[in-house]
């Protein structure tokens, strides 16, 4: 049951309802550009082999020639919004924008975007179903700024997905090289070794490591071995041992760190207090 129809040269728009299971997926594909809204139901959708169980309110972008389809598990209703466009609908000196986040990933599946709620597309898709409602004088341009309307939003949604998704994978980084550096404290450890072992550039290595712990990675080594041979000190061992167990390979060296990091020399009685 089509809720809404809308149909011109350029765009096709339905928002259904459907209470029939089926056996199998309706497998196809076509030359259009696919906005996908998933509402309520029971269904799974496959892309180029890919298979989604999407949650309610959320959205799969189908770039033009990728094979696809649905099926539906159960006679729960199952209500979506499809919509289907072709590039020329939207100003040629916008297209190449507006149309990123459908090729945001060359393996040519879907792109998919779950629990919608918090991003208000639907609210996007409302607007642009009341557009059939305009005179028809005016009918087709508020189609095509309403679209480009959407697919605004639609970018700017995926612009903070691969920001979440880039900052995920720099907390991941970071946590393996805190983890090599507490391993290896004690020894000779520098950018570019971190950068080969970890397949990182040195300029993006320090870029993360500042923002996830506040300092640098040569800094971060400094505290760590200072503390470790302040502990060594208390424990009994003359300053000049615990330079060296602690990594540092110059006296001087360890001397300039050590009265930075913790206000007073290697000597100081004043050890004993911390």
């Amino acid at each position: 049951m089509h809720l809404v129809d809308i149909h011109t040269d350029s765009l096709i728009l339905h928002h259904a309802v459907s209470r029939e299971k089926t056996t199998q997926y309706a497998l196809h594909c076509h030359n259009f550009y696919e906005v996908f809204y998933f509402i309520a139901g029971d269904i799974s959708y496959l892309v180029e082999g890919q298979r989604y169980v999407p949650e309610p309110h959320s959205l799969l972008l189908i770039a033009p020639h990728v094979f696809h389809g649905v099926k539906i598990e159960s006679d729960i209703p199952y209500e979506r919004i499809s919509l289907h466009f072709v590039p020329g609908l939207l100003p040629p000196e916008n297209q190449s924008v507006l149309l990123t986040a459908f090729h945001a990933y060359q393996s040519g599946g879907g792109i998919y975007y779950a629990n919608d709620e918090q991003n208000g597309l639907f609210a996007f898709l409302q607007q642009l179903m009341e557009a059939r409602l305009a005179d028809e004088a005016i009918r087709d341009l508020s189609l095509r700024i309403r679209l480009e309307a959407l697919l605004s939003q639609i970018l700017i949604l995926s612009y903070m997905q691969k920001k979440a998704s880039s900052d995920i994978a720099a907390v991941k980084s970071v946590s393996a090289v805190l983890a090599y550096l507490n391993e290896h404290i004690t020894e000779s450890i520098t950018l570019d070794e971190l950068s080969a072992r970890f397949f990182i550039s040195k300029h993006h290595l320090n870029k993360v490591f500042r923002k996830a712990t506040g300092t640098t990675v040569g800094n971060y080594l400094i505290h760590k071995r200072v503390v470790m041979a302040q502990n060594l000190i208390q424990q009994g061992h003359t300053a000049t041992s615990a330079s060296a167990s602690a990594g540092f390979h110059d006296y001087s060296a360890f001397y300039r760190a050590y009265k930075n990091v913790l206000g007073h020399s290697p000597s100081s009685k004043s050890i004993l207090l911390h």
